[in-house]
């Protein structure tokens, strides 16, 4: 047996032990932004503080649906396997979002992440 294989054994032998047998997920690519850096877009619902605005209170609109702003940010939430967007909107209001909640400025964009048109 090969020194790989024996740590592996070991491994699979301490999570029996343990009373883990959970297989692993397969992995999954993150989804590739629809949006990038720089590029300008608008509120397509209306934008509430779900309470990560300290300042606002909780449901508070935060930003109006049609509300012009730019991508500050692009990120990638984990839990959702989904782009997620920080937004400057005026008055440097700066919201999280996600692809559903923004419209592009100046016509749509392609309506598959990662395919080409």
């Amino acid at each position: 047996m090969t020194e790989t294989n024996a740590v592996a054994t070991e491994l699979d032998n301490d999570a029996a032990e343990a009373g883990d047998d959970k297989k692993p997920s397969a992995f999954s690519p993150p989804r590739e932004p629809l949006y990038s850096w720089g590029e300008r877009v608008s509120a397509a619902i209306d934008l509430l503080n779900d309470g990560s605005h300290p300042g606002a209170p909780e449901g508070a609109l935060l930003v109006p649906k049609g509300t012009p702003g730019a991508i500050a940010r692009v990120g990638h939430a984990p839990e959702v396997n989904a782009p997620v967007y920080l937004v400057e909107f005026p008055g440097g209001v700066m919201v999280g979002c996600f692809e559903e909640e923004l419209t592009p400025v100046g016509g749509p964009k392609r309506g598959v992440p990662g395919v080409l048109e």
